[in-house]
Protein backbone atom coordinates (compact mmCIF):
# COMPACT_ATOMS: atom_id res chain seq x y z
CA UNK A 1 0.00 0.00 0.00
CA UNK A 2 1.26 3.03 -1.11
CA UNK A 3 2.46 5.35 1.85
CA UNK A 4 -0.18 8.08 1.32
CA UNK A 5 -3.19 5.44 0.99
CA UNK A 6 -2.03 4.31 4.37
CA UNK A 7 -1.75 7.65 5.96
CA UNK A 8 -5.51 8.61 4.69
CA UNK A 9 -6.84 4.69 5.96
CA UNK A 10 -5.36 5.86 8.98
CA UNK A 11 -7.09 8.97 8.96
CA UNK A 12 -10.26 7.56 7.89
CA UNK A 13 -10.64 5.28 11.06
CA UNK A 14 -10.25 8.06 13.17
CA UNK A 15 -13.40 9.75 11.50
CA UNK A 16 -11.71 12.70 9.12
CA UNK A 17 -14.32 13.15 6.51
CA UNK A 18 -11.65 15.08 4.18
CA UNK A 19 -9.20 11.87 4.43
CA UNK A 20 -12.37 9.67 3.12
CA UNK A 21 -13.45 12.12 0.43
CA UNK A 22 -9.47 12.43 -0.45
CA UNK A 23 -9.56 8.54 -0.78
CA UNK A 24 -12.65 8.19 -2.89
CA UNK A 25 -11.85 10.76 -5.38
CA UNK A 26 -8.27 9.25 -5.58
CA UNK A 27 -10.21 5.56 -6.62
CA UNK A 28 -14.05 5.97 -7.29
CA UNK A 29 -13.12 6.72 -11.21
CA UNK A 30 -11.14 3.78 -11.58
CA UNK A 31 -13.58 1.74 -9.74
CA UNK A 32 -16.79 3.18 -11.91
CA UNK A 33 -14.86 1.78 -14.76
CA UNK A 34 -14.09 -1.72 -13.36
CA UNK A 35 -18.08 -2.01 -11.96
CA UNK A 36 -19.49 -0.75 -15.69
CA UNK A 37 -17.12 -2.89 -17.36
CA UNK A 38 -19.38 -5.99 -16.22
CA UNK A 39 -22.44 -4.75 -15.89
CA UNK A 40 -22.46 -1.99 -18.75
CA UNK A 41 -25.18 -0.09 -16.53
CA UNK A 42 -23.86 3.28 -16.23
CA UNK A 43 -26.20 4.40 -13.37
CA UNK A 44 -25.97 1.25 -11.59
CA UNK A 45 -22.10 1.12 -12.09
CA UNK A 46 -22.50 4.40 -9.98
CA UNK A 47 -24.63 3.09 -7.36
CA UNK A 48 -22.35 0.10 -6.43
CA UNK A 49 -18.82 2.09 -6.01
CA UNK A 50 -21.18 4.60 -4.56
CA UNK A 51 -22.78 1.73 -1.98
CA UNK A 52 -18.98 0.06 -1.70
CA UNK A 53 -17.74 3.51 0.11
CA UNK A 54 -20.51 3.91 1.80
CA UNK A 55 -19.89 0.44 4.16
CA UNK A 56 -16.46 1.43 4.11
CA UNK A 57 -17.40 4.64 6.13
CA UNK A 58 -19.87 2.78 7.75
CA UNK A 59 -17.25 -0.06 8.68
CA UNK A 60 -14.08 1.93 8.64
CA UNK A 61 -13.10 1.52 12.54
CA UNK A 62 -12.98 -2.27 11.83
CA UNK A 63 -11.99 -2.28 7.95
CA UNK A 64 -8.01 -3.68 7.70
CA UNK A 65 -6.87 -4.04 4.14
CA UNK A 66 -4.61 -6.63 2.92
CA UNK A 67 -2.52 -6.98 0.71
CA UNK A 68 -4.04 -2.74 -0.31
CA UNK A 69 -6.81 -0.92 -0.37
CA UNK A 70 -7.23 -1.09 -3.71
CA UNK A 71 -7.16 -4.61 -4.15
CA UNK A 72 -9.97 -5.12 -1.26
CA UNK A 73 -12.03 -2.18 -3.37
CA UNK A 74 -11.45 -4.07 -6.81
CA UNK A 75 -13.19 -7.33 -5.13
CA UNK A 76 -16.14 -5.53 -3.47
CA UNK A 77 -17.17 -3.95 -6.61
CA UNK A 78 -16.36 -6.95 -8.64
CA UNK A 79 -18.48 -9.27 -5.95
CA UNK A 80 -21.34 -6.48 -6.06
CA UNK A 81 -21.86 -6.34 -9.69
CA UNK A 82 -21.90 -9.78 -10.07
CA UNK A 83 -24.35 -9.78 -7.32
CA UNK A 84 -25.90 -6.82 -9.51
CA UNK A 85 -26.16 -9.23 -12.50
CA UNK A 86 -27.15 -12.28 -10.71
CA UNK A 87 -30.46 -10.09 -8.96
CA UNK A 88 -31.34 -8.52 -12.15
CA UNK A 89 -31.97 -11.52 -14.36
CA UNK A 90 -33.29 -9.23 -17.62
CA UNK A 91 -30.15 -8.63 -18.07
CA UNK A 92 -27.10 -11.09 -20.01
CA UNK A 93 -23.95 -9.80 -20.20
CA UNK A 94 -24.64 -6.32 -19.01
CA UNK A 95 -27.72 -6.04 -21.97
CA UNK A 96 -31.02 -5.73 -21.16
CA UNK A 97 -33.15 -8.00 -22.82
CA UNK A 98 -36.37 -5.99 -24.22
CA UNK A 99 -39.64 -6.73 -24.62
CA UNK A 100 -39.35 -5.94 -28.41
CA UNK A 101 -37.38 -9.86 -28.30
CA UNK A 102 -40.90 -11.27 -26.82
CA UNK A 103 -44.05 -11.79 -28.73
CA UNK A 104 -46.50 -9.06 -27.96
CA UNK A 105 -49.34 -11.34 -27.44
CA UNK A 106 -47.65 -13.48 -24.58
CA UNK A 107 -49.47 -12.20 -21.20
CA UNK A 108 -47.56 -10.52 -18.58
CA UNK A 109 -47.47 -13.52 -16.06
CA UNK A 110 -45.97 -15.88 -18.91
CA UNK A 111 -43.46 -12.89 -19.60
CA UNK A 112 -41.62 -13.51 -16.62
CA UNK A 113 -41.36 -17.03 -17.21
CA UNK A 114 -40.24 -16.55 -21.06
CA UNK A 115 -37.77 -13.62 -19.91
CA UNK A 116 -35.77 -16.65 -17.62
CA UNK A 117 -35.97 -19.04 -20.56
CA UNK A 118 -34.77 -16.28 -22.51
CA UNK A 119 -31.52 -15.87 -20.72
CA UNK A 120 -30.98 -18.88 -20.23
CA UNK A 121 -31.11 -20.45 -23.68
CA UNK A 122 -28.81 -17.20 -24.81
CA UNK A 123 -26.55 -18.03 -22.56
CA UNK A 124 -26.12 -21.71 -24.01
CA UNK A 125 -25.83 -20.59 -27.72
CA UNK A 126 -22.40 -21.50 -29.01
CA UNK A 127 -19.58 -18.91 -28.00
CA UNK A 128 -19.57 -16.83 -31.53
CA UNK A 129 -23.12 -17.23 -32.58
CA UNK A 130 -23.54 -15.82 -29.09
CA UNK A 131 -21.30 -12.73 -29.22
CA UNK A 132 -22.44 -12.03 -32.67
CA UNK A 133 -26.09 -12.39 -32.06
CA UNK A 134 -25.61 -9.97 -28.60
CA UNK A 135 -23.43 -7.34 -31.05
CA UNK A 136 -26.55 -7.19 -33.28
CA UNK A 137 -29.75 -7.70 -31.52
CA UNK A 138 -29.13 -6.47 -27.58
CA UNK A 139 -26.22 -4.04 -28.72
CA UNK A 140 -28.14 -3.15 -32.08
CA UNK A 141 -25.58 -2.84 -33.98
CA UNK A 142 -25.81 -2.90 -37.49
CA UNK A 143 -24.89 -6.33 -39.50
CA UNK A 144 -21.97 -4.46 -41.25
CA UNK A 145 -20.76 -2.46 -38.26
CA UNK A 146 -20.83 -6.40 -36.66
CA UNK A 147 -18.95 -7.68 -39.21
CA UNK A 148 -16.46 -5.08 -39.56
CA UNK A 149 -15.55 -5.15 -36.23
CA UNK A 150 -15.39 -8.97 -35.83
CA UNK A 151 -13.39 -9.15 -39.35
CA UNK A 152 -15.77 -11.32 -40.93
CA UNK A 153 -18.52 -11.32 -43.70
CA UNK A 154 -22.13 -9.72 -43.18
CA UNK A 155 -23.27 -12.69 -44.79
CA UNK A 156 -21.56 -14.74 -41.59
CA UNK A 157 -23.26 -12.03 -39.03
CA UNK A 158 -26.58 -13.06 -41.08
CA UNK A 159 -25.70 -16.34 -40.75
CA UNK A 160 -25.73 -16.81 -37.27
CA UNK A 161 -27.97 -14.77 -35.99
CA UNK A 162 -30.25 -16.71 -37.97
CA UNK A 163 -28.70 -19.98 -36.15
CA UNK A 164 -29.19 -18.11 -32.73
CA UNK A 165 -33.37 -17.29 -33.76
CA UNK A 166 -33.41 -20.85 -34.79
CA UNK A 167 -32.06 -22.74 -31.74
CA UNK A 168 -33.58 -19.57 -29.31
CA UNK A 169 -36.72 -20.93 -31.17
CA UNK A 170 -36.25 -24.64 -30.55
CA UNK A 171 -35.46 -24.30 -26.75
CA UNK A 172 -38.49 -21.54 -25.98
CA UNK A 173 -41.03 -22.87 -28.77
Amino acid sequence: MRHIEKRLIHQIKSGNEKAFRNLFYMHSDKLFVWAYKIIRNESAAEDIVQDFFINYWEKRETLDFYPSFLAYAYRSVYNSSLNYLRDNERFIHGYEITVDLIDDSVDSEDAQELMRLLLKAIDELPKRCKKIFVMATLEKKKYKEVADMLGISVNTVKVQVSKAYRILKEKIG
